[in-house]
């Protein structure tokens, strides 16, 4: 027998020696599992409790008595065991294999992967909570941008329909309108011999050349009084219907043509109420040959248009005031053919005093009828 084997049993070669105690033998634990009542009679038997260890020599203590056995009494626990630990649920086993790498890789990959989805606007497999308000505060701004887009267009396009290129406010175009028709006979013009004072002051003369239009109005232009020559013989005589009468008759001799450059029209006229269209006038013939007309003043500014030509022939008008002052002239340079000119004299002179006109020829080119013409005269 060994060395330690001995020592266990209390024998060593050469004498007997105290038993080294042995360590207390530890119950057996219980399998887990529920508790039961003493006395259930589904409760299993007990386990068989461990034999008394053998009275062995040398190990107890001859002197003390034995201690008698406990008997055992059925639902009764046994003082010496310890007691039993609670019944506790069996814990779950933990899986401690090896992960694989494709494992380990979508560990990782995977929550980067979804914030990425959450971030471009991609909802994930499984949405969250959060994942769902961030979606819909997206739509939510998404709406509003889209309203604001919207807005801004309609107002643009509708200030871009207020305004022209040049930035000014649209002016609708005025709808055409038929002309009136021209009226069957020459209606009545009724005219003050003096109206409101215009542009009231001491003496004026001015004298300005216009060209001369294709058609003339006398109707127009001389809304207070005109006068025209010509038309049915050398003699005859057109005066506005009820005009003032402030144009003094044309001296000298005359002869009447029908070469005017503009075609004179009036419709207040008399003898003959409404003419369409005229060329007729009268002339003189002959260098030094002179027609001299007159226009009473009135306290105010008056226009008064003369309408006369020259047949090759040179010509000078003089415009003064009975009144005194310098007068205006106006030279036309020889020249052949025929040339007819519109002047525009504005004039102020008081009651009493009168507007001398006088239109001369100085030379003449030589032919039989050169000379200088007047077709009609208009106040205003």
């Amino acid at each position: 027998m060994a060395e330690d084997e001995l020592t266990q049993t209390g024998i060593r070669v050469g004498g007997w020696l105290p038993a080294v105690p042995a360590e207390p033998a530890r119950a057996a634990e219980p399998p887990p599992g529920p508790w039961r009542l003493a006395g259930d009679p589904d409760a299993p038997p007990p386990a068989p409790s461990a034999p008394p260890a053998p009275d062995l020599p040398g190990r107890a203590d001859p002197a003390v008595p034995p201690v008698p056995p406990i008997p055992d009494v059925p639902g009764r626990a046994d003082p010496a065991a310890p007691p039993a630990a609670a019944a506790r649920p069996a814990a779950p086993v933990r899986h401690t294999a090896p992960e694989g790498v494709t494992a380990r890789f979508a560990g990782l990959v995977g929550p980067a992967a979804a914030r990425v989805r959450t971030a471009v606007g991609v909802a994930p497999d499984q949405p969250t909570r959060v994942g769902v308000a961030r979606a819909r505060r997206r739509r939510r701004r998404m709406i509003l941008a889209g309203a604001a887009l919207t807005a801004l267009v309609l107002v643009l396009a509708y200030a871009g329909r207020g305004a022209e290129p040049d930035g000014r406010p649209t002016v609708p175009a005025a709808a055409p309108t038929a002309p009136a028709p021209a009226p069957t006979a020459a209606p009545p013009t009724v005219v003050p011999v003096t109206g409101n004072p215009a542009l009231p002051g001491g003496p004026l003369l001015n004298l300005d050349q216009e060209p001369v239009p294709p058609s003339v109005s006398l109707t127009v232009l001389g809304h207070r009084d005109w006068l025209h020559w010509g038309g049915t013989g050398a003699a005859s005589i057109q005066r506005k219907q009820r005009g003032t009468g402030e144009i003094g008759e044309l001296g000298g001799d005359r002869l009447e043509h029908n070469a005017g450059a503009a075609a004179l029209t009036w419709t207040d006229g008399t003898p003959t109420a409404r003419q369409d269209g005229t060329r007729s006038g009268v002339f003189q013939r002959g260098a030094g040959k002179s027609f001299a007309l007159s226009v009473a003043g009135s306290g105010d500014l008056r226009t008064v248009r003369l309408f006369v030509g020259a047949f090759s022939a040179g010509a000078r008008l003089d415009v003064r005031l009975s009144g005194g002052g310098d007068p205006a002239v106006r030279e036309v340079a020889l020249a052949a053919g025929d040339r007819f000119f519109q002047y525009v004299v504005h004039f102020r002179a008081p009651r009493g005093q009168r507007l001398l006109i006088t239109w001369r020829a100085l030379t003449v080119v030589g032919a039989e009828n050169d000379g200088v013409t007047v077709e009609a005269v208009t106040v205003s």
